[in-house]
């Protein structure tokens, strides 16, 4: 499983990490923040050593990271980051059985026949998701990032001193944290799962069967346009519906009722993909993690709930780590839910 792993999660790279012996630490950069995390294996399992949340509302992108930059204390071996939206694009494609190799020489020359980009527009890999499979066909995903995010985001970093030996997609990295550190719930061999990141701007969608990743999807809505809806309904500003979706007090109940139209939204474009895919593979889909700052939007779980007959749970990634002595806990466990892109980064280098 290891070497199946690192070869799905081999999609957008620069150069390959080598296992490491110290800490890694991931970098999210998100729309309204950037997103840390410091992870080390140990003989226990994996401790998360610093974390951190650092708005870009009132800085630069430059001038946020060198923020997290400085106040990372502990010696750390490498920093691996993300790309994520438009721009970038995940394929699940059927093609006949051939090994990695032969499939990565023919994949190479045959890029916009996935992806409505030219050879030179993007960088791409792709590998066999079941490689011990004896059918004459295989499942293979294949991932694309537009040159200009990948190389803008190697830049930025270089300038501030900061050298990436990895740069992967959003939902890959996601998916990779869920995979490693696991759900808490007994495995059954062949369940078929979702997972639903609601970030900022965008929300993600990946389904997986076996914890291996079926089918992912880009849902252009996300937390910005629930801010958007409560400014408008209660004639206050950005900033200050901002601060009311997160702590809506007695207001609750109005808040709610104030995004739930827009949560209509997404869950139709939800039902389109539930529907494509249970159709495509005849596969039932039978639990939904939510995960992402949106994912604690006060109904959110009772209304997808209601919407799709399933168990709907949230995944925090911080509760399947340690959490190394005399790092104050309060504002972690109400912020740890946002930070699974992040981890899932942290987590790469380690089998």
């Amino acid at each position: 499983m290891p070497n199946l792993w690192e070869q799905y999660l081999n999609l957008i790279k620069r150069f390959i990490p080598v296992k490491l012996h110290g800490s890694c630490v991931g970098l999210d950069i998100g729309a309204a923040d950037c997103k840390f995390v410091q992870v080390q294996k140990g003989a226990d399992g994996f401790s998360l050593l610093d974390w951190g949340i650092q708005p870009t509302n009132q800085d630069t992108l430059e001038a946020t990271i060198k923020k997290i930059r400085d106040r990372l204390k502990t010696p750390f071996t490498s920093v691996h980051t993300s790309v994520s939206g438009r721009g970038t694009l995940i394929r699940y494609i059927s093609m006949p059985r051939m090994s990695l190799e032969d499939l990565r020489n023919s994949f190479a020359i045959e890029v916009d026949k996935y992806f409505p980009f030219t050879q030179d527009q993007v960088y791409t890999d792709c590998c066999i998701l079941d490689p011990q499979g004896k059918g004459k066909d295989m499942s293979v995903i294949a991932a694309a990032a537009k040159k200009e995010l990948v190389d803008q985001r190697v830049q930025l970093l270089s300038k501030l001193g900061i050298t990436t030996d990895f740069i992967g997609i959003n939902p890959v990295a996601l998916v990779n944290g869920f995979h490693v550190l696991g759900t808490g719930l007994p495995k059954e061999e062949g369940a078929v799962v979702a997972l639903l990141d609601i970030g900022e701007t965008v929300s993600n969608l990946t389904i997986l069967m076996d914890q291996l990743p079926r089918f992912t999807r880009d849902i252009f809505v996300g937390g910005r346009d629930c801010t958007k809806v409560i400014s408008n309904v209660f004639g206050i500003s950005i900033d200050e519906a901002d601060k009311l979706k997160r702590q809506p007090g007695d207001k609750a109940e109005q808040v709610m009722s104030a995004y739930e139209s827009m949560f209509l939204s997404m869950i139709q474009e939800l039902k389109l993909s539930f529907d494509y895919f249970t159709t495509e593979k005849n596969l039932e889909i039978k639990q939904l993690f939510l995960t992402g700052g949106g994912s604690t939007l006060g109904g959110i779980v009772s209304m997808l709930e209601k919407a799709f007959d399933l168990k709907v749970d949230l995944w925090d990634p911080v509760k399947f780590l340690k959490v190394s002595t005399g790092m104050p806990e309060g504002e972690l466990s109400t912020q740890s839910i946002r930070l699974g892109v992040a981890v899932g980064l942290a987590l790469y280098s380690y089998d």
